[in-house]
């Protein structure tokens, strides 16, 4: 998608070729800088993809780990349970080991004595036997898990020193993208705090769907009035977007065509729906995350909402084409900004971290069509099939 500046086209000679009366501003950003968010964005989605496969990594050895640790415990009480039967089993066994029938004691029985203890020990001994080994087997059960938990906790080290070092490269990565962002917006005003009056001002989250969308609206004509009118008649519309905000994407495709194809903004075990809610609430999607996981823009669009709001904590709303939104709610953190434009599986914030107070690790996706909640289902991807994010969608 990205487009390379010719190779040694340097700002200079770029500036000196440039027509005359194409005044050097943001509507009129070189190559190299356009070219440089384009390869930004697109080496944040490929991290963020690492990242949240390598979360997907640490939660499963951590889930192997309870399992683990559950049956550990299990076997361990049953065999507290059972302490006083062992003690007497042991004891038995090894009163016969140290006093074991012998051929002149059963010759002082009468016949009939003689019989009867060869039908007891027939009987008692190879039981004491099979007890003695299940009791064994149970032993080494233990010990072996107990192994197994040590040799998978070092596997969950490593996988989390790994993950470590794949967020620290995503942060450098994202820092980055947002200051080239900065560098290229010619929109400077408070976003932070216009969030935060739009979501004052809603009563719920479809007035604050509507709020939102009029605020974008009217930051666009405010914008496009601001860029340079010097530009020729013939200029396509195409440009004239560019030229009022050079962070726009190229292209952005169509969520219309996207269906099947949708993917979860971050890696998580999805939670059971609550058959009381009502039947569009029951069209928001929860998923328990491990702590500060990565969430990524589901589709291409564009933050239009990055603030609290009500009880859903911080939410992020993106609008995409076709009358759709994607509503964010339960992060931690927002890594984007109102007005700022997302490809599919852009980095936009992570989840709260595990010490944060009141942070329970569950995150909400919602989808929603001309401001009404729609089901997701039809539109996601299979699970399995994430490691591919984007590739049904082309380029």
């Amino acid at each position: 998608m990205s487009t390379r500046p010719l190779a040694g086209f340097g700002l200079g000679l770029w500036l000196a070729l440039a027509p005359v009366g194409f005044a050097a501003s943001p509507a009129a950003e070189p190559p190299t800088a356009v070219g440089e968010l384009d390869r930004a964005r697109q080496e944040a989605i490929t991290l963020a993809r690492a990242v949240q496969q390598q979360e997907s990594a640490v939660a499963a050895l951590d889930h192997e780990l309870d399992l683990l640790g559950r049956e550990t415990d299990g076997r361990r009480r049953g065999l507290d349970e059972s302490h006083v039967e062992q003690e007497q089993l042991l004891g038995t066994l090894l009163y016969l080991a140290r006093h074991p029938p012998d051929a002149a004691a059963r010759g002082a029985q009468s016949p009939i004595d003689r019989v009867r203890s060869h039908i007891l020990l027939e009987a008692t001994v190879p039981a004491l036997r099979q007890e003695a080994r299940a009791l064994a087997g149970e032993i080494e059960k233990v010990a072996a898990l107990r192994a197994r938990i040590a040799g998978k906790q070092g596997e969950l080290i490593a996988a989390r020193d790994t993950l470590a070092e794949r967020r620290r490269q995503l942060a450098q990565t994202v820092a980055r993208r947002t200051e080239l962002v900065r560098q290229q917006s010619a929109d400077n005003s408070d976003g932070e705090g216009l969030a935060a009056r739009l979501g004052q001002a809603a009563t719920d989250l479809g007035e604050l769907l509507k709020r939102a969308d009029t605020e974008s609206d009217r930051r666009d004509k405010v914008r496009s009035t601001r860029s340079p009118a010097a530009h020729p008649k013939d200029r396509t519309k195409e440009l004239t977007d560019a030229a009022a905000d050079p962070t726009r994407p190229r292209e952005l495709r169509s969520f219309d065509a996207a269906q099947g194809a949708i993917f979860l903004p971050v890696s998580g075990t999805m939670l059971p729906s609550d058959p009381e809610r009502p039947a569009t609430a029951s069209h928001r999607l929860g998923l328990r995350t491990i702590p500060a996981a990565v969430v990524v823009a589901p589709f291409d669009g564009r933050v239009i909402y990055a603030a609290s709001f009500r009880t859903d904590g911080l939410i992020l709303i993106i609008r995409h084409r076709d009358g759709y939104h994607s509503l964010l709610a339960g992060l931690g953190r927002a890594e984007a900004s109102l007005g700022q434009w997302v490809l599919a599986g852009e980095p936009v914030g992570v989840m709260p971290d595990a010490a944060e107070p009141g942070s329970d690790g569950v995150f909400y996706f919602e989808l929603r069509r001309d401001g009404r909640p729609v089901d997701p289902q039809p539109w996601l991807a299979k699970r399995d099939e994430a490691t591919e994010r984007g590739d049904k969608l082309g380029d």
